[in-house]
């Protein structure tokens, strides 16, 4: 038996529902949308951004679980399901002419 599905242009255009991170340091839960193109160039390993206070912060995969932050750099960890994730402000600065 073969399985067929129908893809239209339409089902390309469907957004993808954002994923849930969470913040090792008070445990507040944020949208984690995929990373940009062009953040990616900025944070290598760069896979989802976060809004931190209106900033963009872009999260990249780190070693280890939550309980294996070092105290003091709890705010730009998050973990997304079971992996951990480090932080990195990014920015674009808009010229005026």
């Amino acid at each position: 038996m073969i399985e067929v599905e129908q893809l239209s242009l339409f089902t390309m255009l469907s957004p993808v529902p954002p994923a849930v991170a969470v913040c090792c340091m008070d445990g507040s839960r944020v949208d984690a949308a995929p990373a940009e193109s062009w953040m990616q160039r900025l944070v290598q390993g760069g896979e989802y951004v976060v809004q931190v206070a209106s900033h963009p912060m872009v999260l990249r995969p780190a070693d280890g679980t939550a309980d294996d932050v070092p105290a003091g750099h709890w705010y730009y960890h998050y973990t997304i399901g079971e992996r951990l994730f480090s932080g990195v402000f990014v920015g674009r600065e808009r010229v005026r002419t």
